[in-house]
């Protein structure tokens, strides 16, 4: 037997052990998706999604790259998505388009997609259960923040429970010209400890008052990471103002900053906490 020949069975090997332990894995995914059906629960979970790929790449040894390890994964965890229940995934745009690519990115291609022209048309049909969560841009490579997406989120229920990134070719990642998407789904994520947060500030239009409105933050050491505001409504002197600050809704040190939030602003509203992008 030539040595490539060898190198050849040996890999042969592997993937029969290989399938053997997907399909042990995707019949164990089949009954972790009947307790969430059974007990209402939400199928899919960013927060148990990040921490096993970070699990996993700090696990690795190499020579495995963590992108490797992450396209890997989404496969294996999207085809385990579709076994839980048939899954839909709203899109805003063309099928093809960026946004699906985006949505591509992280769901895979074993769950169905769904396409809207519209976010408001796309937000509602999650919140009827029609899809399991949608994808909506959010900040376009080199234009800014997407005003269409923002005005749906001042009417919305829904809650941000993860954010995409992806480069103009469509690859995961960030850069300066990255365009970021939100997840829309119609439960909260529970805290992973690298978290973010999106909270709408509803703030008087005059001299100084974003500043104040932005010193709870201050005072507690929070970063923020992203402002982006738009007009409240016509004939309203109010702006709306889309904060994104590093932590957890729900985490303790929240609870100050909400109340003092509220006292400086005309209205606060919590629209998501999730998971930190890995890059």
């Amino acid at each position: 037997m030539s040595e490539l020949s060898d190198y050849r069975e040996k890999i042969d090997a592997i993937d029969t052990q290989l399938l053997k332990l997907l399909n042990e894995r995707a019949s164990l995914a089949r009954e972790v998706g009947k307790v969430k059906n059974r007990d209402g629960l939400p199928i899919y979970a960013p927060d148990r999604e990040m921490a096993l790929l970070r699990g996993l790449i700090e696990k690795s040894d190499g020579p495995l790259s963590p992108t490797a390890i992450r396209a890997i994964y989404r496969e294996i965890m999207s085809a385990a998505l579709a076994l839980e229940k048939d899954v839909v995934i709203a899109c805003f745009g063309p099928e093809g388009g960026a946004c699906h690519q985006a949505a591509k990115a992280r769901f895979g291609s074993s769950v169905s997609y769904a396409f809207f022209a519209d976010v408001s048309d796309l937000f509602a049909a999650v919140g009827k259960g029609e899809s399991d969560c949608g994808v909506v841009p959010i900040e376009d490579a080199g234009h800014g923040a997407v005003n269409q997406t923002l005005d749906a989120l001042t009417a919305t229920d829904l809650m941000i429970c993860a954010e995409i990134t992806s480069t103009p070719d469509g690859t995961p990642g960030e850069s300066e010209t990255s365009s970021r998407y939100f997840v829309m789904a119609r439960t909260s994520t529970a805290i992973t400890g690298s978290d973010r947060t999106t909270l709408l500030l509803r703030v008087e239009n005059k001299p100084g008052s974003l500043v104040e409105a932005l010193e709870p933050f201050r005072d507690a050491e929070l970063n923020l990471s992203h402002l982006a505001s738009r007009p409240a409504a016509k004939g309203s002197a109010d702006v709306f103002f889309f904060v994104e600050v590093d932590g957890h809704a729900r985490h303790e040190n929240f609870s100050d900053v909400l109340r003092e939030l509220s006292r400086r602003c005309r209205a606060v509203k919590i629209l998501g906490s999730f998971p930190k992008t890995i890059l």
